[in-house]
């Protein structure tokens, strides 16, 4: 992407705004025992074992460079009758239990309850005054829980619960470069704490790979400084910091799925769970690959579900065999969907007419009937935990970029000074960067999945510690 001169970026993406996203012909959702695996208690005792003699390895990747002003959105857009909104209410009449509740709000708190001040000021300080506090901070660094009377941020705690996995494990995020200072601080912090040391590196998403914003009549959208508007493409980006890993095993979660750190142990389980399925997977594999044999590869098909019947019947020989086998592996934890937004496991037409298993997302779907349909026989949500291997049988990295489908962008519309603005984001990161991995969906449990979208989410049982 970065080798295309600018004026063919801007065209390309200019017709693609035009398109609109496109649409991706879904043939049914995975479910379970069909593109979904479920473990029984005996296969998880066994995978929990197996993880605990390998001790191989891992790197946490966690995207971590979202704002936090989100989860306080509706604490802002309240100006009359604040006290009467159910949701400020709530926020404010729980105040106390939130981990950024400090000494400073209690005082403010206390005037509050008194009618010395009133409940915009109360919310306004809290925030971060005019300093703008939470409202331009990272999510990442935003407090979400309290272990012994020791409030911490989102960052510190995936760094806790890691090391509660194995002690031998390295962490990843991707971050705004101009935070990155105050991620260091974060992270000294927390080793004068708990006096361990945690290997962590940082990148930031590629600025090259920002797409150019335009008005609703296609035409390019300056800023206050003449320089033409740009938006981060979304997380679809990060394939570009993963291409860069030198690391073979990688552990892909959200910076906002985490619990409390004395409910997580149900999450590190998981991690161990799919950890030791990616690499029996990945141990069966390479025996196939090296005396390949249908027969054998259909059996193994029978346990793991990796590939569609379609996908099998395009192995006639050993050549064909070993095509379908060297690609990306990954494990994917799937939860059941409870009704939150975003995508899901499904089978879907390839533009070849063979069909594949894909993690596809609402507005990736046409609205005929038929296929509104499908959307809605799904059962399970996206991947909140991913295991991956970015190495080949010989212990090479793959070149993660060729197994991208670049047909798979998004059209985003926002607003920009209050003006409708239309713009690409690239092939989700989960989405079309992974398209032709070998994927393995998994059932895990909705206990781990507990993402802090609001602020109020933080009142959820599994942000609370175990009494």
């Amino acid at each position: 992407m970065h080798s295309i001169p600018i004026k063919d970026q801007i065209k390309e993406q200019k017709n693609k705004v035009k398109l609109g996203s496109p649409k991706i012909e879904i043939i049914a959702p995975c479910i379970i025992n069909d593109g979904i695996i479920a473990l029984n208690s005996d296969e998880q005792t066994r995978l929990i074992a197996l993880f605990d003699e390998c001790q191989k390895d891992l790197l946490f990747f966690i995207p971590a460079s979202g704002s936090g002003s989100r989860m306080f959105d509706f604490l802002l857009s309240s100006d009359k009758d604040l006290e009467n909104d159910p949701k400020v209410k709530l926020f404010l009449d729980n105040l106390c239990q939130f981990a950024f509740f400090d000494e400073q709000n209690k005082l403010l708190y206390d005037k509050w309850l008194k009618g010395h001040i009133k409940s915009k000021d109360l919310i306004q300080e809290v925030l971060g005054g005019d300093r703008g506090g939470f409202l331009k901070s990272p999510k990442g660094l935003i407090p979400f829980h309290q272990i012994d009377k020791v409030s911490l941020n989102a960052f510190q705690e995936h760094l806790l619960q890691g090391i509660n996995l194995q002690t031998k494990v390295k962490y990843h995020f991707t971050i705004q470069e101009s935070f990155k200072e105050e991620f260091l601080g974060s992270l000294r912090e927390l080793n004068n704490l708990f006096k361990h040391d945690y290997e962590v590196e940082f990148s930031f998403q590629d600025q090259e790979t920002d797409s150019f914003a335009f008005d609703q009549s296609f035409n390019l959208i300056k800023t206050d400084k003449e320089a033409l508007l740009r938006r981060p493409a979304g997380h679809g980006a990060l394939i570009e910091n993963l291409v860069l890993l030198e690391d073979q095993y990688v552990l892909v979660k959200n910076i906002d799925n985490i619990q409390h750190l004395n409910r997580s142990d149900t999450s590190n389980d998981i991690w161990k769970l799919l950890c030791s399925i990616l690499f029996e997977v990945k141990s069966k594999l390479r025996a196939i690959y090296i005396n390949p044999q249908f027969e054998i590869l259909q059996e193994f098909n029978k346990v793991y579900h990796l590939f569609t019947g379609q996908q099998l019947d395009t192995c006639h020989d050993a050549k064909s065999i070993k095509a379908l086998l060297e690609k990306p592996l990954r494990v994917c934890g799937m939860v059941h969907n409870e009704g939150k937004a975003g995508g899901g496991p499904f089978f879907v037409r390839t533009e070849e007419g063979g069909v594949t298993k894909q993690i596809i997302e609402a507005v990736q779907v046409s609205q005929d009937k038929g296929q509104r349909e499908q959307l809605e026989l799904s059962t399970h949500f996206n991947p909140v935990m991913m295991v991956l291997d970015l190495f080949d049988f010989n212990d090479n990295k793959y070149d993660l970029k060729f197994f991208r489908n670049d047909d798979n962008y998004f059209v985003v519309n926002k607003k920009f000074e209050g003006k409708d603005i239309s713009f690409i984001e690239l092939p989700g990161l989960w989405n079309g960067a992974m398209y032709d991995w070998n994927t393995i969906f998994v059932e895990i449990p909705i206990s781990t999945f507990t993402p802090v979208k609001t602020v109020l989410d933080l009142l959820g049982e599994n942000h609370q510690p175990e009494q």
